[in-house]
């Protein structure tokens, strides 16, 4: 049995952490014992299984003197993290630490300093490597094993060289996509007519995922067709762009709600089908929850997408095509019958945690 250390830093609603809480919650401990370390206290250690043990970062502990011992490691030049991994690894003798996401540029050092080997998940594409350092991209690529959660992931990595890259795609626990009889009741928040035809869009409201995109979009979509974005507003410049347009031009036909977590399948389930209008975009979950809701998919193509949306599940277009895209929808809009709800969903279920799970399993057994 292999012990493994999983790092994360948030274990908030991200992309990359809800399908570390998947692989969590799906993990066969028989096969692999886990322990997990999260530095920021996220919401989402409520749900992990109480079989997995966990630690938290020392600057969101729930012990205050926690809180008090990063001060004095702080005044004597230590490095917080670095101290509380060292400790975890001293007692728990991780045979590999599973470091999720490149957003964990402490892991990495500390890993490299201390000679343990790594296993990286990685969610990320060229244009989120320019929010990292150069040392952490560096430190990723000599891990013992890359896996990537899409084909287009895996052959970034294998640009830089890495000869032991394995391809697992993204999935999502079905299990969690629950829906209440609110659906009306939230409906009618938005006056939405019968003629309207509704588009989802969900996750930060970021460049990356094409906040600014959307107006001139909405310029080429005929009135019918209404968005709305659930995820998370940043205080970025492109929200203001987007925001202030939206206002003056389409405020009957956007609609930004916010972040869901009790009512966010009530609110995804609003719509007729799921857009994704991202610069760049992995292997989105998001689009898996849409197929599981049996929606249809249009977008550009932002990278995974295109190895998930088939002719029967959608469309996809090349970036900036802002006119060919809108015509793709309209299209989709005026043939919605077509799509067929009940083969949306039974795809979806190809991409389910207990299957994925089992096969990093076995990536794992295989390759360390």
């Amino acid at each position: 049995m292999k012990k493994i250390l999983f790092i994360t830093p948030y274990f908030g609603r991200s992309g990359s952490e809800m399908q570390l809480l998947y692989i969590l919650q799906n993990l066969d401990t028989n096969a692999i014992k886990p322990y997990l370390f999260s530095k920021d206290n996220g919401v989402l250690t409520k749900a992990l299984p109480k079989n997995i043990p966990f630690s938290v970062g020392y600057k969101q502990h729930p012990n205050f003197l926690f809180k008090l011992l990063r001060l004095l490691l702080y005044a004597f030049t230590i490095n917080p993290v670095e101290f509380q991994l060292r400790l975890i690894q001293k007692k728990f003798k991780a045979d590999y630490w599973y470091i999720n996401s490149l957003a964990n540029r402490d892991a990495y050092e500390i890993a490299h300093k201390l000679g343990i080997k790594v296993i990286s998940h990685i969610h990320e594409l060229p244009l989120a490597y320019g929010l990292f350092k150069y040392k952490t991209l560096q430190k990723a690529v000599l891990s013992s094993l890359c896996i990537g959660c899409s084909r287009v992931v895996c052959e970034k990595l294998r640009d830089m060289g890495h000869q032991n890259v394995q391809l697992l795609y993204g999935f999502v626990n079905e299990e969690n996509i629950c829906l209440t009889e609110k659906n009306e009741e939230i409906r009618n928040e938005f006056n939405f007519t019968e003629t309207d035809f509704v588009w989802i869009i969900s996750g930060n409201t970021s460049t990356i995922k094409g906040i600014d995109y959307l107006i001139p979009l909405l310029k080429e979509l005929p009135n019918r067709h209404k968005i709305i974005w659930i995820g998370h507003k940043e205080r970025i410049g492109a929200m203001f762009y987007t925001e202030q347009a939206v206002a003056h031009y389409f405020s009957d036909r956007v609609f930004f709600v916010g972040k869901k977590d009790i009512d966010y399948y009530n609110y995804f389930n609003l719509g007729h089908a799921f857009l994704s209008i991202s610069r760049e975009d992995s292997f989105p979950l998001v689009m898996i929850e849409a197929a599981h809701l049996g929606m249809p998919i249009a977008g550009f193509n932002s990278g995974g997408i295109k190895e998930f949306v088939n002719k029967d599940l959608g469309v996809i277009v090349d970036q900036l095509n802002f006119k060919e895209l809108a015509n793709a929808m309209d299209k989709m809009a005026n043939e919605y019958a077509k799509y067929d709800k009940a083969k949306i969903k039974s795809y979806a279920k190809s991409f389910n945690a207990k299957t994925q799970v089992q096969k990093l399993t076995k990536i794992i057994e295989a390759n360390t």
